[in-house]
């Protein structure tokens, strides 16, 4: 009777950690001159997006000095694991709905390290972010000569609006030895411009402006100024000004989906021949009387993957180790379809660190899924120690994730970045894994046990192993080669959309029904792929298909890893941290589709094989 107490209070636990965030502080409704917070977020080089440290990491004024109190926001467990880390800005006092003129934030003067330091950052082309009530703004800490990447289209707007306008008076004592030289210069001003429709914030712009020559001894004088205007735009339309549909909804993203489309036709359009030539030949045998049969016997077709009726469900080596992949596969297969269908549902794009949340929150829930294919395969295969087994299930995917956020998580610290996760998180995922993860899988496994008890194969699987035919030692791994490319052939279009929108700056995915489509295209041309080859495999007098299926439609994961390979070397992305989070994150990425795809291609040959061999009358 504990037990219902106990997963109300392990729910409440999950819904208050998951979604406690600065959103959950503010109404997003506002009285008049009602002060309206600026949160600092994170700044870093442009050309690496994942390379964030703390706002105060800039060395400025802003935040210092006993006579501000600065806040630090908390963050809910996707906003940490994506890097954000939020502190207010006293000094930029806002008022809903009131304007303010040219107002001081604070002076200081550079020291001579402050100077070198400041004007790295500048020609490395450090960006800034800011949010006002959960609207992000991006700028440029200041500029210098010429800009080493192509920026965003907002800075050429900002720069263009800069050489409009005039200096500034009292232009600062520059040094003698540095008159003529191309100094950075830093924006020591930011203009907001706010957009209201009645009580709620709908857009927020900020430019800046006056650039400050940056050297040793430079007085800095920041200050800001906002200005408001009314606009009819509906609330829920306010992120919508953040999309990019001229590049997610290009001709070439629905070409795309015709090339996909029409390759799973082709596909299935050849397993529709295989199951048509071995179905028809067998029904046409079966049903056929006595005098023809005999007819027919000295011209029968008793030769490949009919040979192998005995041997065909023979249990595949090394039992463990393929029931905690395939599992696992389809655990994730789980985990991202219900991703995809709440993401359509809800907009993950418009609110910060919704899709992280999710994917913790699904993996979450799906565990009982893998736990439960789990546990049916292994007892149908007729294997030993299953709790053995069921432990090692429940820790692949953790562990294999784990070691790589060792390895990232521990660069993250040494550079001091923002993308370091803080150990209350870690502990809230922890303890999150125990709760929820170990007993749901555990309850899986136990289900498709059960399941399996009431299943036979439908052939009887003889005492003595068939020796399997020679073949050339190319053929296997052609076959996996091959296979795998073709999955990838309907994939790689959408995986530049993506790794675009996940290392760039500025733009936000947000076609999830593009991306549904091609997983669901992406499944069935698996499927075709995985039931071809195990025909081939069958005609061969091989009967090892169930790891040949597994490995031939995992094989598009290799391909998949080397296309983020060709990306990483043909972007502008640099230095050791960045690297580091990229080819780990690549990593782990590519392993997961490969047990998604790999998981699925049994699961077609699977349904397969069963189909045919059923029609096949053992003697």
């Amino acid at each position: 009777m504990k037990a219902p107490g106990w997963w109300v209070a392990a729910v409440t636990c999950l819904a208050g950690t998951l979604r406690c965030a600065l959103a959950g502080k503010d109404t997003h409704e506002y009285t008049k001159a009602e002060q309206v917070v600026v949160w600092t977020d994170k700044v870093g080089p442009y050309n690496n997006p994942q390379e964030t440290y703390k706002y105060d990491s800039l060395g400025l004024c802003e935040l210092e000095g006993d006579d501000i109190e600065v806040q630090q926001g908390e963050l809910s467990i996707g906003e940490a694991l994506e890097g954000h880390e939020f502190f207010s800005s006293p000094r930029l006092n806002i008022a809903f709905g009131q304007p303010a003129a040219k107002t001081p934030v604070c002076n200081m003067v550079l020291t001579a390290e402050k100077a070198k330091e400041l004007s790295g950052k500048i020609y490395e082309n450090y960006w800034y972010q800011l949010y006002i009530d959960d609207l992000p703004i991006w700028a440029f800490v200041g500029e210098h000569s010429k800009f080493g990447v192509d920026v965003s289209r907002l800075s050429h707007l900002l720069q263009a609006s800069n050489r409009s306008k005039t200096p500034p008076s009292g232009v600062p004592p520059v040094p003698k030895h540095l008159k003529g030289k191309p100094l950075p210069r830093v924006y020591t001003h930011r203009h907001f411009t706010l957009f209201r429709n009645g009580n709620q914030i709908i857009e927020v712009d900020m430019e800046p402006s006056n650039p400050w020559p940056v050297y040793e001894g430079a007085p800095l004088n920041f200050t800001y100024s906002a200005v408001w205007y009314n606009t009819n735009k509906a609330f829920k339309d306010r992120t919508m000004r953040y999309l990019d549909p001229t590049f997610f909804e290009h001709k070439v993203h629905w070409f795309s989906i015709v090339n996909s489309f029409m390759l799973c036709l082709f596909l299935c359009a050849v397993v529709a021949i295989i199951l048509m030539k071995t179905l028809k030949r067998d029904f046409t045998r079966y049903s056929a009387t006595e005098a023809e049969e005999l007819e027919t016997m000295d011209g029968g077709d008793e030769s490949g993957w009919k040979q192998v009726n005995g041997d065909v469900f023979r249990r595949p080596d090394h039992l463990a180790i393929f029931t905690v992949v395939y599992a696992t596969g389809c655990h994730l297969a789980c985990m991202v379809l219900i991703v995809l269908v709440f993401a359509m549902l809800n907009s993950y794009y418009a609110s910060r660190g919704a899709t992280a949340s999710s994917f913790v929150i699904s993996y979450l829930v799906t565990v009982i899924v893998g736990g439960y294919e789990g546990g049916r395969i292994f007892r149908m295969f007729g294997g030993q120690q299953w709790k053995r087994t069921m432990i090692y299930q429940c820790l692949f995917m953790p562990s294999l994730v784990f070691a790589s956020f060792v390895v990232i998580n521990t660069t993250a610290i040494m550079y001091r970045a923002t993308m370091t996760v803080p150990f209350k998180t870690i502990i809230i995922i922890l303890t999150l894994f125990i709760v929820l993860c170990v007993p749901l899988h555990t309850a899986g496994t136990l289900l498709g046990r059960r399941a399996a008890a009431g299943q036979s194969f439908p052939s009887r699987v003889h005492h003595l192993k068939r020796p399997i035919p020679t073949k050339h030692w190319l053929f296997l791994p052609a076959m996996i080669v091959t296979a795998g490319l073709v999955p990838f052939g309907c994939l790689f279009i959408e995986m530049y959309f993506i790794l675009s929108a996940v290392w760039s700056h500025n733009k936000i995915y947000y076609v999830y029904g593009f991306m549904l489509a091609i997983i669901l295209l992406l499944c069935l041309v698996i499927v075709c792929v995985s039931i071809t080859c195990t025909y081939v495999l069958l005609n061969a007098e091989d009967y090892r298909w169930q790891w040949q299926s597994f490995l031939s439609c995992a094989a598009t994961s290799v391909y998949v890893f080397l296309y983020t390979v060709h990306y990483f070397y043909n972007s502008t992305m640099s230095g050791f941290l960045q690297t580091v989070y990229y080819f780990g994150t690549s990593l782990n990425f590519c392993i997961g589709l490969g047990l998604f795809c790999g998981a699925l291609g049994f699961a077609g040959s699977s349904r397969f094989v069963f189909l045919i061999y059923s029609n096949i009358h053992a003697d």
